[in-house]
Parts: C-alpha cells; sequence; structure tokens
C-alpha cells in the first residue's frame, strides 16, 4: 500500500483533480468494497448501489462519490420467516460487518459519528474511519459513509469489477472482481425520487434531517442523460415502482407525499428551482468533486433534471 499512497498525487495530476484526497478516499472505498464482497450471508445479496456505483459502471460521472451504499437483497426464505426473525437476522447480518470493519487492519468505526439504525435494522448507516494521509478537501466528509438498506432491486443486478482510479490509471493494485451491482437506470429512477421527494419533505416539516450533497443526484442524471438518452417507457415503470415502495416506507411521515406522490413530488422540483440554497449546494458539493475538463453548471443540470423528471412522471 505504501507504494501506491505515493503515486496519489501523480493521479490526482493526470486527472486534473485539484485534492489528492480524493483519489486517496476512491482507493480505499473500493478496499472497502473488497471486504463487503466476502461476506455473504444466506439470507441476503449484498449489492451495490448508487452514485459510487454509477461512477464505475461505464457512466463517465469524472466526480469523486464518496460513500458505499449496499443494498441487502433477501431471499424468498427469507421472507417466509415472522417479524421478529427477520429482525434478529438483519442485526446478526450488521454485526458481522461491523466485526469485519472493527478486525480490519485498515478500518475501524468511526465513534466520532453517530451510527444510524432504523426500521428494525432495514435501515443502516456505518460511517467508517480510513487512513488520510493527505490534507482532507472540505467538499469531503472525514469519513466513508457506508449505508445498507435491505429492499428489493427493480432489475437483476449487473455484475461488474470495481477499479479505483489509481489502478485504472496505472495498473497498480488489484480491482474488486464480479461484485453486484444495481443497473444504471434502476438507479437513475431512484435517483429521481429521492432527489425530488426528500426536497418536498423539508417544505413540509423543515426539522427534517437534511444531507446537503444530496444535490450529486442532478449533476448524476445530467451524465446518465448525455451518454445514454432518457429510455423514457422503462424509466416511467421503474419510477412508478419506486414511488410504491417509497409511500410504504415514508408514507406515514410524509402523508401528503402517500396521498397526492406526483403532486408532492413535482413541489420538490420546483422548490429545486425557486430555491436558491440548492445552486449553492451544487456548487459547494458537486464542483469541487468533479473533475477533468467538462465543467457542467446548476443551470443545465437542473434543466436536463427537470425535463427527465416530467417525462416520467404521470398522476
Amino acid at each position: 500500500m505504501p507504494e501506491l499512497t505515493s503515486l496519489f498525487p501523480d493521479v490526482a495530476n493526470a486527472l486534473d483533480i485539484e485534492s489528492v484526497a480524493i483519489v486517496e478516499k476512491d482507493y480505499f472505498v473500493v478496499n472497502l468494497l473488497k471486504l463487503l464482497k466476502e461476506i455473504k450471508p444466506e439470507t441476503h445479496t449484498l449489492v451495490f448501489a448508487g452514485g459510487t456505483a454509477l461512477s464505475k459502471a461505464g457512466i463517465s460521472l469524472n466526480r469523486m462519490s464518496e460513500d458505499i451504499d449496499i443494498k441487502l437483497v433477501p431471499t424468498e426464505n427469507f421472507m417466509q420467516n415472522g417479524r421478529n426473525r427477520k429482525r434478529k437476522i438483519r442485526k446478526e447480518i450488521v454485526q458481522i460487518i461491523t466485526d469485519v470493519l472493527h478486525n480490519s487492519d485498515i478500518f475501524s468505526l468511526d465513534n466520532e459519528n453517530a451510527r444510524i439504525t432504523r426500521d428494525e435494522y432495514r435501515y443502516n448507516e456505518i460511517p467508517v474511519r480510513y487512513p488520510q494521509t493527505f490534507a482532507q478537501a472540505p467538499c469531503l466528509r472525514p469519513f466513508i459513509k457506508l449505508e445498507l438498506m435491505e429492499t428489493t432491486l427493480l432489475e437483476h443486478p449487473e455484475s461488474r469489477d470495481i477499479y479505483s482510479l489509481v489502478t485504472e490509471l496505472t495498473g497498480n493494485g488489484t480491482p474488486v472482481t464480479a461484485f453486484p451491482c444495481a443497473t444504471i437506470l434502476s438507479t437513475q429512477a431512484e435517483k429521481l425520487i429521492s432527489m425530488m421527494r426528500r426536497t418536498a419533505i423539508l417544505l413540509r416539516n423543515p426539522e427534517q434531517q437534511d444531507d446537503e450533497s444530496l444535490v450529486r443526484h442532478i449533476y448524476d442524471n445530467y451524465c446518465i442523460v448525455r451518454e445514454k438518452g432518457v429510455n423514457v417507457p422503462v424509466l416511467k415503470n421503474f419510477v412508478q415502482i419506486c414511488i410504491q415502495q417509497d409511500i410504504e416506507r415514508y408514507g406515514n411521515q410524509h402523508p401528503q407525499f402517500r396521498n397526492s406522490p406526483v403532486d408532492e413530488l413535482k413541489k420538490g422540483l420546483d422548490a429545486l428551482r425557486d430555491d436558491p440554497v440548492h445552486k449553492l449546494r451544487f456548487q459547494r458539493f458537486v464542483k469541487p468533486m468533479v473533475f477533468g475538463n467538462t465543467q457542467i453548471d446548476w443551470e443545465e443540470a437542473y434543466s436536463c433534471f427537470r425535463q427527465t423528471a416530467l417525462s416520467v412522471l404521470t398522476n
């Protein structure tokens, strides 16, 4: 590892990345995935999802994605268990993962940031400390946020090899091979709904926990559309499924979304346009993470997001 660490500044320079810490964190995100790949519970499949998976899926995001989103996809046999048994099994899986982190020579649990567990262990956030040699960039968290969520998939996962920036550019180090990953279209649908729904609920309840970096979804959608276009029929179907899933998960805390989901999502979509805080967040949490020659401004990214959303939202 010390030899690879010495390559981080050269990789940052070659890719026109301002902060070497971005290359460093990307490297350790991939190393954390290597540990997770070896965890194979009988009751669930671990599937890599979210923006980080998207950035490794052939979409040229050219941005650092610093979290690891893992979907815990349950087997049919697991679903036959009673409520208490399911809760116990989920808790055991989370414990297995935390034990692996605790016993790692590289990673450790971050006790300075709170772990989150909700919904009978269906949702978990685990902050993970990683070695940090280079000065941290303000746009980066000082830990890797490992998110675990039990859910079904919109379509079967794809098996991908996951490369760090340093391995991809220099050929040094080894990739994570054949990790099950969420597909691009299913990820796009989830990003569209999450961005609008979570913006809308903040209008109803400003005390709700707010993730300022969520505007990265808007940039990611732009990159998907730029490279893949918009597959309206498939995306519309996935969006409808996402809406129903989110009503089941969040309907009690967001009754307006439960009762009129499309209207509520459009409120969130309009708020993204009308409240200047979202443009400021884009400039703070997206632009510093984007590298290379292509820089997208907020107006262009939001316009694409709005057009995509309206093309697939139907009452």
